[in-house]
């Protein structure tokens, strides 16, 4: 017989039990057996006992109980969110979890075969191992979409530094010159349509047009008057994953179309310089602390919603 509680009800009684250690799971339960189920999503104490031995890696000055309970808790949560992601309709082709997995060899000086043979020795069959990658990027595209409207003021900045709250150092920092070609979808069937559309622009820049002859003709921001052109942009102004291609360009280079919210992107490199500016240092470095509050309060309150609605099954 098996326990239903909705997420939020198991969350405040600790899941309900007390966390056991990974030798006290494997004598419960065999490790392929089901420890819970989220919205028809499984957990099981092999994906428990799997998760907290990474934990245990990277943290072995905490103890092993706590380690377990913060297992559980990540993969429940983990699970919601690409169920979240399912019920907005995004999908991660195959391709695009080959380049992940080039991109994630590449980051730990390996290859793509060490990585799946690494996953074989943690249990994970090939498609399976894919399947986590593809729900990793599902969540990241997911965050990404929630935090691509932050925006935070000069006004905001003004009243942190007047708080008399302790305040992060100001640091040199680097600023882009870019040009964006940005296109708004109205809702989330519009949105595959909105992206066939920046394809063919970007196909027609591939091909010889002028980027900012184009982002005046078609971008929907104002800035596109001026040829898209943005001259101050930092870092956490874009979304995380244009930005994070906007680091690999070189100048006159311009990133792949890019979802990202409800908006379609493309961003062309032109050039970055450094600031320097003690009063401007300080305020970009308030201004990344506001960005950063900002974006765990709008995770926060994403998985609470989550939470209120989901339905867990503890086996």
């Amino acid at each position: 017989m098996t326990s239903i509680r909705t997420f939020a009800t198991v969350m405040a009684l600790g899941l309900a039990f007390q966390a056991a250690s990974a030798a006290d799971v494997n004598n419960i339960k065999p490790l392929n057996s089901i420890a819970f189920e989220v919205n028809g999503s499984i957990i099981t104490y092999r994906d428990i006992e799997r998760l907290t031995k990474e934990l245990s890696r990277r943290n072995k000055d905490i103890p092993q109980e706590q380690l377990v309970q913060a297992a559980k808790t990540r993969l429940l949560e983990r699970a919601l969110l690409a169920d979240a992601a399912k019920q907005q309709g995004l999908k991660v082709p195959q391709e695009m979890i080959d380049v992940e997995l080039a991109r994630r060899a590449k980051a730990e000086n390996t290859t793509v075969s060490a990585l799946y043979a690494q996953a074989a020795a943690n249990g994970y069959r090939r498609g399976a191992y894919r399947l986590e990658v593809a729900k990793d990027l599902l969540i990241e595209h997911m965050m990404s979409n929630l935090n691509s409207e932050i925006k935070i003021t000069q006004n905001q900045i003004d009243d942190a530094l007047k708080s008399g709250q302790h305040l992060p150092a100001g640091e040199p920092y680097t600023v882009y010159t870019i040009r964006r070609i940005i296109l708004h979808a109205d809702s989330q069937e519009n949105m595959d349509g909105i992206g066939q559309r920046l394809q063919q622009i970007a196909n027609a820049i591939a091909h010889g047009s002028d980027f900012a002859t184009m982002a005046k003709r078609y971008s929907q921001e104002p800035q596109a008057a001026n040829g898209g052109l943005h001259d101050d942009i930092t870092d956490m102004m874009l979304p995380e994953n244009v930005e994070e291609l906007l680091h690999q360009l070189q100048p006159t280079q311009a990133t792949v179309p890019l979802r990202a919210g409800n908006t379609w992107q493309i961003v062309q490199f032109l050039e970055k310089r450094t600031e320097t500016n003690p009063e401007k240092m300080q305020r970009e470095a308030v201004r990344r602390m506001l960005v950063r509050q900002a974006q765990q309060e709008n995770q926060a309150q994403f998985l609470e919603q989550l939470q209120q609605s989901a339905v867990l099954r503890e086996y």
